[in-house]
């Protein structure tokens, strides 16, 4: 069975300029095992990411000055930084915000007040996906590249079936006659639909970098099987 890695080398930079919550995060993030920088605005934090290059950021939306959004906007779209996961955490209740958020690239979110259990199963969920993208860059043997690939593909087919549990949850709970509902659900639809038409696309991209033919998989579960079989075996044997 394959070993889960260490998370006691993951560096994380938390950006909010509540003293309370810094120093929260800070105690039980420390505690379990993390290394901490924290920041209090967003001009320093820009500075800090980029000197220490971060495995996760942990990023508040609203904060004075440079907020949130341009922090993120600014990170995604610098080469060498866009790669670092970004945790946002949010005190707006409207999904507009989180909409926004996500859509200048933020990887996933949690509303305040939040549960430190929640928070650390999506810090845990990012920091995972950010090491099996550093072992792809890294890893030179072909059977390691088999190895991370797998664990690439079933953590990409874990954010659609959250994806798709969002918007099973939000119909099932939306009555038709509800309009104020009924448009946040079209929103968190739309949403969640967007996420998962950026990892089926980051896996038709991997294949065709591989030169794997590939039909369209949206809605046949059986082909992202045959494509992750073809991916397997185009590895294992590579020259």
């Amino acid at each position: 069975m394959q070993k889960d890695f260490s998370f006691n080398d993951a560096l994380i930079i938390v950006v909010d300029d509540d003293p309370l919550i810094q120093e929260s995060l800070q105690l039980r993030l420390e505690r379990s095992g993390y290394h901490l920088a924290v920041f209090g605005d967003g001009e320093s934090a820009l500075r800090g990411v980029e000197d220490a290059r971060p495995d996760l950021i942990i990023l508040d939306l609203k904060m004075p000055g440079m907020d949130g959004y341009e922090v993120c906007r600014r990170l995604k779209g610098s080469e060498d930084l866009r790669y670092i996961p970004i945790l946002m955490l949010t005190a707006y209740g409207s999904l507009d915000h989180i909409v926004k958020g996500l859509d200048l690239g933020a990887d996933d979110y949690v509303s305040k007040p939040f549960e430190f259990e929640e928070l650390m199963v999506r810090i845990k969920s990012l920091l995972r996906m950010r090491h099996i993208e550093k072992e792809l860059r890294d890893k030179e043997t072909h059977l390691a590249r088999v190895q991370t690939m797998g664990q690439l593909l079933v953590t990409l087919a874990h954010h659609i079936n959250n994806s798709l549990a969002v918007i099973s949850g939000r119909a099932q709970a939306t009555k038709s006659d509800n309009v104020a509902m009924v448009d946040k659900m079209k929103k968190a639809c739309l949403k969640e639909s967007l996420k998962i038409e950026a990892v089926l696309k980051s896996l038709e991209e991997m294949a065709n970098e591989m030169k794997i033919s590939t039909t369209s998989y949206a809605g046949v579960s059986s082909a992202m099987i045959d494509v992750e079989e073809e991916i397997m075996q185009k590895l294992e044997h590579q020259d």
